[in-house]
């Protein structure tokens, strides 16, 4: 599968990502960058990056990853630390495989700051539910 075919297809159909200012920066077989922008509209009220955008960058960045078989694949579980807040910048997003299996990987994500201080680590498990990333799942 082409990564980068893979990396277009996420940028321009993953509306809820886009929409919280996520874009995939870089796809290998073994690894997926991204990043986000810290705007004013992504902060909690307390001023910091609210930990649903934390949740989305690394669920999106994982799910890419998961997706360079070329299969379709959902996140069946997972779980986020949070370590540090952030309250402008950029936080970037690496993730890599834990294992990959025929039908399941499972992904740890290290969320940084750009000096790359640890913001939060997320693991997921994510489930193969089709042979072509780019058809929709049924309703």
């Amino acid at each position: 599968m082409d990564c980068q075919e893979i990396m277009d297809f996420t940028n321009a159909h993953n509306a809820f990502m886009r929409h919280s200012g996520i874009t995939i920066t870089q796809v290998t077989p073994q690894q997926v960058s991204a990043r986000a922008e810290v705007g004013p509209e992504l902060l909690n009220p307390a001023g910091h990056l609210h930990g649903g955008v934390y949740f989305t960058l690394a669920d999106a960045a994982a799910g890419t990853l998961c997706r360079t078989d070329g299969r379709r694949y959902v996140t069946a579980d997972s779980d986020i630390r949070f370590l540090r807040g952030t309250g402008g910048g950029v936080v970037l997003a690496r993730a890599e495989f834990l294992h990959r299996g025929r039908r399941s990987c499972t992904i740890r994500v290290d969320l940084t700051d750009q000096e790359g201080r640890l913001l939060a680590a997320f693991t997921g498990s994510f489930a193969c539910v089709g042979e072509d990333y780019r058809e929709r799942a049924p309703v």
